[in-house]
């Protein structure tokens, strides 16, 4: 892992796929892009190849740090952002037009090599299927065989599989489902259940009976993510104690002036009941403000210490106490599988660049120093602290995506320019593709953009932690005030969150006006309405609405149902971010807004700290770093030679 550690950071996910993949290393691009030219391939073609080192934030001599391998390309490269490479009013074709020539050429690429890949012979097994089952789409109850969009799954196997339909085995369809993305993979659900379906039904059409697999297919347990441990799945005994000691852990003030009343009651000395006092206080500054939250984190670090120590098959047997797990194996091994999960797949951060193993730490010492108060126990936690001390950073340390963000802006201006617009041009997409709409999915498809302007149009005036954005109330419900205000409808709306709602603590109020605030007004008025009413959604007091429950309640707060899901919120995000070629997520939009403020006014991180409801502190070192402030000048000057309007936005916004 040393080695890893050491590697520019490309090549790092290189090493991953090819230990995940492969022995054998593959091809790198940079001799895809020689066979290309050398090829003849066409220009186009020769052009977005060359483009791959820009969208990956790499130069063109750093081409060969690039596998050219298909799984790599659908997973690193396909989604990676565009519109640094393209200013194209839909990026989202642009791109998708463009992946599409490197694919193919890839594919002859490989081909060329003697790497097994699709040919044509192999695409026409798929095109019988999807030109029959495409066919006979429409409405059921209007007697078409089958629903729309029946055939779409078809179309991802067809470009992806290297055996024919009717030849497609559950070893290719494991291959395609490693190699495949978050949504890709969705799309393979989708294909393995249609599957099953026109294999049942074969008996009303059997012009595809011959078309088909011989199987169903099974749809693999996801590899890169670790074995769930639902709670209460653990035996009743131990989870009794580990929810004793967790209570132990939260102990608030009003129990222990309970408790130190009980206890000299009983006729303890006042010494020895202040004594005990203290050391179950030790040095905590204040106990935590969200007790559902905290126990939430304790049970996910325990499920986390123990997954290694216990494997399905044999069971929980012996397990009795939450004491019993915390030994020095135990931890090592559940660090370690922590680390190697992140190293066998693309599709998790390094293991160096993640906070994950200092929040599982962080949470097992809390509960070991306030609730077992074991010394012993707590030396081995800080043992293992140091022997992992590489992978084990706290979110504060970690200011590379703040820093890559930054570089990005000042590397490509027009790029910041698109975040600032970010609004009216979401706005203005969602309108034309309503207006066009002639199917239920257009229409559907128009609202969700509507809605993701809405979110930018809040996160350019104040970027709020994803948290906030997402859980913002248009309408009280018992126990829960709203947070979404209009003080002139249609031109200036505040959103305001207590302290109490905010992960620092501190109060935040966000005021919205002119064109963001006009396109806020479209959904929150107009379009917000139509979806629901479209999607048959229960009325919902959130401002972006869904089916779902709070992830995490906030104490104080009777935190009501009918919000969306974190998958939901980001397949948002992203339809939106395919419009825009960004490339942020809504938490990225933080960094974004703080990076273009510097570049107003270098060095007046006390600004972006209180815009961000951060302290300057942290402003200072997320963006203040080496060179913080010259990156922030030198995206001022690109700006201000491409886009002279940008900053008398963000002017208005400061």
């Amino acid at each position: 892992m040393k080695a890893a550690r050491e590697a520019p950071p490309l090549e790092i996910e290189k090493m991953k796929h090819d230990c995940t993949l492969t022995n054998a290393a593959p091809p790198m691009f940079s001799e895809f892009l020689d066979w290309a030219k050398e090829a003849d391939e066409s220009r186009d073609t020769v052009y977005e190849i060359e483009k791959v080192a820009t969208r990956l934030d790499l130069t063109k001599e750093e081409l060969d740090l690039i596998p050219a391998e298909l799984g790599y390309f659908e997973k690193v490269i396909a989604v990676s952002p565009y519109g640094a490479v393209s200013r194209s009013k839909n990026l989202e074709q642009a791109r998708n037009r463009g992946n599409s020539r490197v694919r193919s050429a890839l594919q002859r690429f490989l081909g060329a090599r003697g790497h097994v890949t699709s040919n044509a012979d192999i695409q026409t097994s798929y095109d019988k299927a999807i030109a029959f089952i495409e066919e006979n789409e429409g409405f059921v109850d209007r007697s078409a065989l089958f629903s729309t969009s029946t055939h779409k799954p078809f179309l991802l196997v067809r470009a992806r599989a290297r055996l024919a339909l009717p030849h497609l085995d559950q070893e290719e369809f494991d291959r395609l489902w490693h190699d495949a993305t978050p949504d890709g993979r969705k799309t393979l659900r989708k294909f393995a259940q249609r599957i099953t379906a026109l294999r049942r039904g074969h008996n009303s059409w059997p012009e595809l009976a011959d078309l088909l697999p011989p199987e169903d297919f099974i749809v693999p347990a996801a590899s890169d993510r670790a074995r769930r441990i639902v709670w209460q799945s653990l035996p009743a005994s131990f989870r009794a104690d580990a929810e004793d000691v967790f209570r132990q852990t939260l102990r608030q003030p009003a129990d222990l002036k309970a408790w130190a009343k009980e206890q000299i009651k009983l006729g303890r000395t006042a010494v020895e009941v202040d004594k005990e006092i203290a050391e179950r206080v030790g040095k905590k500054d204040r106990p935590p403000k969200n007790i559902d939250s905290a126990t939430a984190g304790y049970r996910q670090a325990t499920t986390w210490l123990l997954r290694e120590s216990y494997s399905p098959e044999a069971g929980f047997a012996g397990l009795a106490a939450l004491r019993d797990l915390f030994t020095t194996d135990a931890l090592e091994a559940a660090c370690d599988a922590q680390i190697a999960r992140s190293a066998s797949t693309v599709s998790l951060k390094d293991a160096d660049e993640s906070s994950t193993l200092w929040s599982r730490i962080t949470n097992l010492t809390t509960v070991a120093r306030h609730g077992l108060r074991d010394p012993e126990i707590l030396a081995r936690i800080g043992l293992v602290r140091l022997f992992y001390a590489d992978y084990i950073l706290s979110p504060d340390e970690m200011t590379a995506d703040a820093e890559a963000i930054c570089d990005r802006l000042r590397k490509s201006p027009q790029l910041a320019a698109a975040f600032v617009h970010a609004p009216a041009r979401l706005a203005a997409i969602s309108h034309r593709e309503l207006e066009a709409a002639s199917s239920t999915f257009a229409m559907e498809r128009g609202l969700r953009l509507s809605a993701c302007a809405a979110a930018y149009a809040v996160q350019v005036s104040r970027a709020l932690r994803p948290a906030n954005l997402f859980m913002t109330r248009r309408k009280a419900t018992p126990g829960c005030p709203r947070n979404l205000t209009w003080i002139v409808d249609g031109e200036h709306a505040e959103i305001r969150f207590s302290g109490g709602e905010v992960k620092n603590g501190q109060s935040v109020i966000v005021n919205v006006h002119g064109e963001d605030a006009q396109v806020l007004w479209q959904w929150d008025q107009v379009d917000r309405p139509k979806l629901i009413k479209l999607r048959g959604i229960e009325p919902s007091p959130y401002l972006f609405p869904g089916t779902a429950s709070p992830r995490l309640r906030k104490s104080g707060l009777n935190l009501p149902t009918g919000c969306m899901s974190v998958a939901s919120i980001m397949e948002l995000w992203d339809l939106g971010d395919r419009q825009l070629g960004l490339g942020l997520t809504p938490h990225q939009c933080r960094h974004a807004l703080a990076t273009l403020m510097l570049a107003v006014r270098p060095g007046d991180f006390a600004n972006v700290a209180s815009v961000l409801a951060n302290t300057e502190q942290v402003a200072r070192r997320h963006y203040g770093k080496d060179s913080g402030e010259a990156a922030a000048v030198a995206v001022r000057e690109s700006l201000l030679a491409q886009h002279p309007d940008v900053f008398a936005r963000m002017q208005r916004r400061t």
